[in-house]
């Protein structure tokens, strides 16, 4: 299980939507509104997730519909919540 320790998410590992989102944004580290598979794997490192570097990898490969390695749009996310779901064992309701 993921224990998220951010100031979006506080302590749990159980998010909204909304919560999941903000998180998302939180970690654009250049503001372009996408999220690069580096940004991605930084922030589940903080997360303190292992394998960063792989889940991030697969996480892309499942998510990014668009083939441009970057989560961007509204389907994407909900493709990586679906994912996050599934294999980080967080709870997104």
């Amino acid at each position: 299980m993921v224990h998220f320790h951010t100031p979006v998410t506080g302590y749990d590992n159980q998010l909204t939507v909304q919560q999941f989102k903000d998180w998302l944004k939180s970690i654009d580290r250049d503001g372009d509104g996408k999220i690069s598979r580096k940004e991605l794997r930084d922030a589940l490192r903080v997360l303190g997730m292992n394998c960063t570097r792989w889940k991030a990898w697969r996480a892309l490969v499942h998510a990014d519909l668009n083939h441009n390695k970057h989560i961007d749009g509204d389907d994407e996310v909900e493709e990586l919540i679906k994912y996050a779901r599934k294999r980080w064992g967080i709870i997104v309701i």
